[in-house]
């Protein structure tokens, strides 16, 4: 038998790159019309929508068949987003140059503040400018604040709006880590494979299949500020109180309830997906652990904290979209005839803000500009988030 010699050839490559684009389409022509059953309702309902509220956005827009839209361009964002900070000038007295204080609702020189302490037993603070004295036209105060005995004050043109991204960070940042640091203990708790441990993860994740408008109203029981609401008929069935105390209508309360709801709801979740998380941990990494000596904390922050890290940022980045949207409960328990948001806006957040603005006031284009803006608050918080992911991933 001869010996025969083979060569393959290399395989021929195309160079798409010269093809025009409208004949590359034409051969991909069945994938793409594969593709349009959920091509055309994804346009009609998702691209669309965005398409015209953005337009929306740039337009006086009433929605009110009577009202003509009018183009006003970047002024709904710019009356959104103005701030402005100024110094309070110190109040001297016109006649004797002295400095004044505010005693009460009185205004003193200071010669007569220690006179007016000793006899009422109240402290004077001193006395500054009014801030609608100082702001330019158009703008109010939103808040007030000082710095080595020099008062400031920030005004906007929309103050409920810088409100609403007060109170939404603020939000924010409580119900992410306290779902975060509550899940990730109670997966922990509920590792092993048992039946009480299935007993429980169902328990706990309950929650987060309930209809939230459902346990909202159980909340709003249980936070009513009749007697006849659960924490203050037990409260005062055990003496601990001798009136009711009005957890809907103080401004105190107004944060810490939508905080407690949301936590609540929200470790179910969170628990099934750091369990998921924990089951693809290789469990001979602990036992390496184990027999170098290493004890819980040191198994915990080398080993399960490290590998969970996708789990966290998934977790995180989820978490805080849903702190942004949050709406059910500020709109079933803080909606009133005057607004949402309850005791001085005190539970406002942006999206029942947006609410307020479109759907009370019908001011579509500037409701528009808000939804935009926290489309782009929320993008920006999400980058952020991905790119320290991937940093500590690599690190």
């Amino acid at each position: 038998m001869s010996d025969r010699s083979f060569s393959v050839s290399p395989p021929v490559t195309r160079n798409t790159s010269s093809v025009p684009i409208w004949v590359r389409i034409w051969r991909s022509r069945v994938s793409y019309m594969m593709l349009l059953p959920f091509l055309i309702p994804f346009t009609i309902f998702v691209v669309m929508p965005l398409v015209q509220s953005a337009v929306v956005s740039l337009y006086d827009y009433s929605a009110v068949a009577t009202d003509e839209p009018e183009f006003v361009g970047a002024e709904n964002y710019a009356a959104l987003l103005s701030l402005e900070l100024k110094e309070l000038p110190a109040l001297f007295d016109e006649e004797t140059n002295e400095r004044m204080f505010q005693c009460g609702r009185r205004k003193l020189p200071q010669s007569e503040v220690a006179a007016y302490e000793a006899e009422e037993g109240e402290l004077c603070t001193p006395a500054f400018a009014r801030a609608r004295d100082i702001l330019s036209e158009g703008y109010t105060d939103w808040t007030v604040f000082n710095i080595n005995a020099t008062q400031y004050v920030i005004g906007a043109r929309d103050t409920r709006f810088w409100t609403s991204i007060s109170n939404t960070l603020v939000f924010v940042f409580f119900t992410v880590i306290g779902k975060l640091v509550l899940g990730l203990m109670v997966a922990l708790v509920l590792r092993k494979q048992t039946i009480t441990t299935y007993i429980l993860r169902l328990i706990f994740f309950l929650p987060s299949v309930t209809a939230s408008i459902a346990i909202t109203v159980v909340w709003g029981w249980i936070f009513r500020g009749q007697p006849y609401g659960l924490i203050n008929h037990l409260a005062l069935q055990a003496g601990m109180v001798t009136e009711p105390i009005p957890f809907l209508n103080s401004a105190a309360w107004t944060m810490p309830i939508l905080m407690i709801m949301a936590i609540w709801g929200g470790i179910g979740y969170n628990m099934i997906l750091f369990l998921a998380g924990l089951q693809n941990i290789n469990p001979e990494l602990y036992e390496v652990a184990a027999i170098d000596g290493a004890g819980p904390w040191q198994t915990f922050s080398h080993i399960t904290l490290p590998l969970l890290r996708p789990t966290t940022l998934y977790i995180l980045i989820t978490s805080i979209i849903g702190g942004f949207q949050v709406f059910e409960a500020v709109y079933i328990l803080f909606a009133s005839s005057e607004g949402m948001g309850g005791v001085l806006d005190s539970g406002l957040t942006v999206v029942p803000y947006l609410y307020d603005r479109g759907f009370r006031l019908f001011q579509m284009g500037y409701a528009s500009a808000v939804a935009w803006i926290l489309f782009a608050i929320i993008f920006v918080l999400s980058l952020i988030n991905l790119r320290v992911g991937r940093a500590n991933e690599a690190y």
